[in-house]
């Protein structure tokens, strides 16, 4: 009875550890599509355009991209806001453009390759960079509008 106790016990600690570390284990699984990493813009735009373009991801004041982390989507994703912050969806515009241009696959890769590279270049570009590339991707692709909701919906 004991020894059932202990590997019953172990066998909890390891479902245990495997849930804590899934989201990291995910995010590294959706970035291993890549074979290199998307390069950072060859040049920064102009201070309006980093506005204007932060504007169109509902953001006020300075553009500031903050970093995501795996578990903080996660959280949020099952927190019953699924709007995206607009440090999101810049980072989101960014991404969808390189994971365009991977060989396709199931849609549920897809959006974990997504997923995974907008938490990435949250980490690892600046705000500065994010913005720069999302400008020509806002251009060419704006974003939808969200519909307004009637009162009698």
């Amino acid at each position: 009875m004991r020894k059932l106790l202990r590997f019953s016990g172990g066998v909890l600690g390891v479902l245990a550890v495997l849930v804590l570390l899934s989201p990291w284990l995910l995010y590294e699984l959706g970035l291993s599509r890549f074979d290199a990493m998307p390069v950072k813009p060859a040049q920064i735009v102009s201070a309006e355009q980093q506005a204007w373009v932060w504007g169109l991801a509902r953001g006020t004041g300075q553009p500031k991209v903050e970093p995501m982390k795996p578990y903080g989507y996660v959280l949020r994703f099952f927190s019953g806001d699924p709007r995206a912050t607009p440090s999101e969806s810049l980072a989101y515009w960014v991404s969808r453009e390189h994971v365009w241009n991977l060989p396709q696959n199931r849609m549920g890769w897809w959006h974990l390759t997504n997923v995974s590279l907008t938490i990435w270049l949250s980490r690892h570009w600046t705000t500065e960079e994010i913005a720069s590339a999302a400008y020509p991707v806002a251009i060419k692709r704006p974003p939808r509008k969200p519909r307004a909701v009637s009162p009698e919906s």
